[in-house]
C-alpha cells in the first residue's frame, strides 16, 4: 500500500479509538456467541510492569479458547517513537550469536576437545568466533535486525496473541522510504500488525499480526482486570 499525504494531522486519540473499533469489528465474528471485551488504556497487573495498553480485547475463539489482542496508537506528534534506531547492544549480541553458530558448525568448537596444544585449544574456537561475527557485523550494520522502535518496545509490554500498532496516515507519510521499510521488515520479523487510519472512522491493515501461543494458560491473567474480562466473555 502506497502511503499519500491527502490529509490532516490526526490526533492520538481518534487513531486510537479508530483502531480499537476497527478491531472490534474484525475479531467479533471469531468470538464464541459474539462476546467480546473491549477497553481503551488496559493495565497489565503491577507484578508484570503495570503498563498500560492502548488498546485491550479478549474474547473466548471457536477453537483456541481464550484469546487476547493488545494495541498501540501513534500519531505525527510521537513520530520519533515510530522511527527504527541501531541498537548497538543488539548489533553485538546478533553478530556474538552468529560467531557462535559458525564456529559450531565449522567444528572449531570441537578443537578444544581434540587438540593438545592448550594455545591452539583456546585460539582456534576464539579466533573464529571473534572473526566472523566481526565480518557478520561489519556487513549487517544496517540491517533491520540490528535496529530496534521504541514503539515495539512498548508493544511488548502488552502480552497477547497478537499484537497490533495503530498510526495515523500522515505519521507514515512522515518517514522515509527506508525508515518505513525497516518498520515494516522489524514488524514481520516479531510478528507484529499495522494498522493505518486515515480519518475518523476509516482505518485499514497494512501488515496483518501473527499468532502467539502460551503454552501454559493464557495472556489473561497478565492484566489487572483479569476477572472482569473472564466474566465478560464467560459463555
Amino acid at each position: 500500500m502506497q502511503i499519500r499525504n491527502t490529509m490532516s494531522k490526526l490526533s492520538e486519540k481518534i487513531v486510537q479509538e479508530t483502531a480499537q473499533a476497527f478491531l472490534y469489528h474484525r475479531y467479533r465474528k471469531k468470538a464464541k456467541r459474539g462476546k467480546i471485551f473491549s477497553k481503551l488504556e488496559a493495565r497489565t497487573r503491577k507484578k508484570y510492569g503495570g503498563k498500560r495498553a492502548d488498546g485491550l480485547l479478549a474474547f473466548h475463539h471457536y477453537l483456541l479458547g481464550p484469546y487476547t489482542v493488545s494495541m498501540e496508537a501513534k500519531s505525527f506528534k510521537t513520530l520519533s517513537a515510530m522511527k527504527p534506531k541501531r541498537d548497538d547492544g543488539l548489533l553485538i549480541l546478533n553478530s556474538f550469536k552468529i560467531g557462535l553458530y559458525c564456529c559450531i558448525l565449522s567444528g572449531m568448537f570441537f578443537a578444544v576437545y581434540r587438540l593438545d596444544d592448550g594455545f591452539l585449544q583456546i585460539l582456534l574456537p576464539v579466533n573464529t568466533l571473534f572473526c566472523t561475527a566481526l565480518i557478520y557485523g561489519f556487513f549487517t550494520i544496517g540491517s533491520y535486525r540490528h535496529k530496534t522502535v521504541n514503539v515495539i518496545r512498548q508493544l511488548a509490554q502488552y502480552p497477547a496473541n497478537e499484537r497490533w500498532l495503530a498510526f495515523s496516515k500522515d505519521s507514515l507519510k512522515a518517514l522515509s522510504r527506508s525508515q518505513l521499510k525497516k518498520l515494516d521488515k522489524i514488524c514481520k520479523y516479531k510478528g507484529i500488525g499495522i494498522i493505518v487510519v486515515s480519518q475518523k472512522g476509516k482505518a485499514e491493515i497494512y501488515r496483518k499480526a501473527g499468532m502467539r501461543w502460551k503454552w501454559f494458560g493464557d495472556f489473561i491473567t497478565y492484566y489487572s482486570n483479569e476477572k472482569r474480562i473472564r466474566r465478560a466473555i464467560s459463555s
